[in-house]
């Protein structure tokens, strides 16, 4: 199964109000995304919505960023 097949796949699933940000998604990807004007009614992209989402975090969010210890593991390539 192509890339594209899988993509076509995993659209089929969704309801209308996800379609419709893939869409615009994909659009602004390719570069011929219509106007703002002609957008101006739809939703934000997923950027657009993402940035303004940040704002939304409180400042003490992830202030200590410590990765957790791998446990040991053995060696397999002895």
């Amino acid at each position: 199964m192509t890339a594209r097949d899988k993509l076509i796949q995993a659209i089929e699933t969704l309801p209308d109000s996800q379609v419709e940000r893939v869409l615009a998604y994909i659009q602004g990807m390719a570069g011929d995304r219509p106007n703002q004007e002609q957008n101006s009614q739809e939703m934000p992209c997923f950027d657009e919505t993402w940035w303004n989402n940040l704002s939304q975090f409180s400042p003490d969010f992830l202030e200590v960023r410590e990765q957790p210890q791998l446990p040991a593991r053995e060696d397999i390539f002895e």
